[in-house]
């Protein structure tokens, strides 16, 4: 099926992907990076799961929602020149003026930030006019982030029907792997990578810092990054909070939130719950098992709508 078949009708990719079976992920992403090989014959090289890694819980749970592959930025472009933009097979000029339009319009956004999103819309106008079974959408392009479909195979090689989305994460692969870590979390239970993540950044909220995926950690006084790898963000988090967190005590949501429910101050360790929950609210995900009641608690006082909680959500009956 063309994925321009797939998507015809209604909203860039809504209603037209699917969850994917974890034995299903390993024959889509082979057949997507064929499809990318075919597009980018001088790029044959990076374009595989040597140099793309699977971020948060993809392939570590029976069924994932999309697919997040994180790929280095040198590895990418190892210089934003005209001679790297074409051995992308792309028109080094196009991206110019993508990036001439998009400074203009920019606010804080910095000039290689902006060089980066107009070579990621070139390429996804190039991926989009050129195949027929994967779709780019150039309007959700960021700098550092790409959002496609995809079809789903199986391990016959069979087209199932369905898409998934598969997202590209651009930036510093070890930082990359920190902020999107997941867990493999017990089956049944409704916590997700994702939580995980957004209980991390209220800790750096809370610590007057400001947590990115893709660039590193920021003063929230200064507006300037102060660290991109994990140990050194561990470390600042650890040293405005007053105790230590340790890699593996950010690496699973259970044992991060019962170590900043110990240590924390509880005002602090309060503020910290209104700052996640808030968060939260505006994800399309469940609040974890283990703080429901606290929802319930302050749904009025914070003004927690529940809007995006799943209908299989417990919370549904407090609605």
């Amino acid at each position: 099926m063309k994925i321009r078949e797939l998507l015809e009708g209604g909203h860039v990719f809504a209603g037209k992907t699917g969850p994917i079976k974890k034995e299903h992920i390993g024959p889509t992403l082979e057949r997507y990076f064929a499809e990318l090989q075919l597009l980018f014959p001088r790029k044959s090289s990076i374009l595989n799961l040597q140099h793309f890694i699977t971020l948060g819980s993809v392939g570590k749970k029976a069924v994932s929602g999309d697919i997040d592959l994180g790929i280095s930025s040198k590895d990418l472009l190892d210089e934003m020149s005209d001679k790297a933009i074409a051995s992308w097979g792309l028109d080094p000029r196009a991206v110019e003026t993508e990036f001439l339009g998009l400074k203009k319009r920019a606010r804080t956004a910095t000039d290689p930030q902006l060089r980066m999103k107009a070579f990621l819309k070139v390429l996804t106008r190039f991926i989009n006019d050129h195949s027929e079974i994967l779709l780019y959408s150039v309007e959700k392009v960021t700098t550092g982030n790409i959002f496609g479909v995809f079809p789903q195979f199986d391990e016959k090689g069979q087209e199932l029907g369905i898409g998934v989305q598969i997202d590209w994460m651009i930036g510093n692969l070890d930082w990359l792997r920190f902020s999107y870590y997941s867990s493999a979390y017990p089956q049944g239970s409704n916590v997700s990578g994702l939580h995980r993540t957004q209980l991390m950044l209220a800790a750096f909220q809370v610590a007057g810092l400001s947590f990115n995926h893709l660039d590193g950690v920021k003063d929230k006084a200064t507006g300037k990054v102060i660290a991109q790898n994990p140990k050194s963000a561990l470390d600042i988090l650890g040293k405005r909070l007053g105790f230590k967190i340790s890699l593996e005590d950010s690496q699973d949501y259970y044992r991060l939130h019962n170590l900043l429910k110990s240590r924390m101050r509880p005002e602090d360790y309060a503020t910290l719950i209104d700052v996640y929950l808030k968060i939260l609210d505006s994800t399309r995900a469940d609040i974890p098992e283990n703080l429901q009641g606290e929802w319930k608690k302050r749904r009025n006082r914070l003004g927690l709508t529940g809007k995006f909680l799943p209908t299989e959500s417990n919370l549904r009956k407090a609605i």
